[in-house]
């Protein structure tokens, strides 16, 4: 059940990282590679080396390049890293994008065919992999969603209750759809953008606030680069499903939010050192 449902939590990742990236990138050209790789690839750094000392304490030694193909392994808990890479290749392609093309809608087009490009690569290099597959679209559906936003909530907001029926049932016959063999990538797919599409009509009109969903906002992508962790290594170790559930949950904050704290304690000591610098050079110049 886990597995099944869990596609639909990296499709609202997805969706919120094209959101951000239209809406942040923008407005950030300068320094944009500067300002998101180190705090994307720091997490990942030390999860691959908490997964590579678990393995060799259970005497299974592994190299770097054993290590990068259990990405694609989708019985190994390291496989939900895949994420990274197809959100770095993203990262890449958008930086140069903003470099090159001006007007944010062409940014937007490009963007919707590269997504396109990266499924058919992923259809041609690799077996079928769902999450990869079902998932992709979203990262452009949110850089569609933050570029049109006003002119999409104003027209949702007059046909409301309508538009959540309508988004509803169609979530739910994709998820029947995918049932048929011929059917299954599709259906998955739009199960995933109807899902992150209905999670959007229903907090127009529920508030989510508060400190609680800040926090887990603030360190989601550390809870997603470390979950696969606790739920690989403690399943041996703690039979009780509603346990091991339990356990999972507060391992994977607790440690989130460690990381997460080290590195932006970090980046704040390396910017704060930049700022330093640059200070004396203006001061020596002067």
């Amino acid at each position: 059940m886990y597995l099944d449902a869990g596609y639909l939590a990296v499709a609202v990742f997805f969706f919120y990282s094209g959101y951000g990236l239209m809406k942040k990138g923008i407005s950030q050209k300068k320094g944009f590679f500067k300002k998101r790789l180190p705090k994307i690839l720091f997490p990942y750094v030390i999860t691959m080396a908490i997964y590579w000392r678990i393995y060799l304490i259970n005497g299974d030694v592994k190299d770097i390049g054993s290590l990068f193909s259990e990405h694609y392994q989708s019985d190994r808990g390291i496989s939900f890293l895949w994420y990274v890479f197809v959100y770095l290749s993203w990262i890449a392609f958008f930086g140069l994008s903003l470099r090159v093309i001006k007007e944010d809608k062409r940014i937007l087009g490009v963007s919707c065919l590269f997504a396109v490009g990266v499924i058919l690569f992923c259809l041609l290099t690799i077996p079928y992999f769902f999450w990869v597959y079902d998932t992709i679209l979203l990262i452009p559906v949110g850089c569609a969603w933050q570029c049109y936003e006003k002119n999409i909530v104003g027209w949702i907001q007059k046909h409301y209750y309508l538009f959540l029926v309508v988004c509803f049932m169609g979530f739910i016959g994709s998820c029947i759809a995918r049932m048929h063999p011929v059917l299954l990538v599709p259906a998955y797919m739009c199960s995933a953008i109807l899902f992150v599409v209905l999670l959007n009509v229903v907090t127009m009109k529920l508030r989510l606030q508060g400190k609680i969903l800040s926090f887990l906002g603030a360190i989601s992508y550390e809870i997603y680069v470390l979950h696969g962790i606790p739920i690989t290594f403690l399943k041996d170790v703690i039979p009780s499903e509603a346990l091991w559930t339990v356990s999972v949950l507060l391992t994977t904050m607790i440690g989130a939010y460690v990381m997460h704290e080290i590195g932006n304690r970090t980046w704040n000591r390396l910017a704060q050192g930049q700022g330093i610098m640059l200070k004396e050079r203006q001061h020596a110049g002067n």
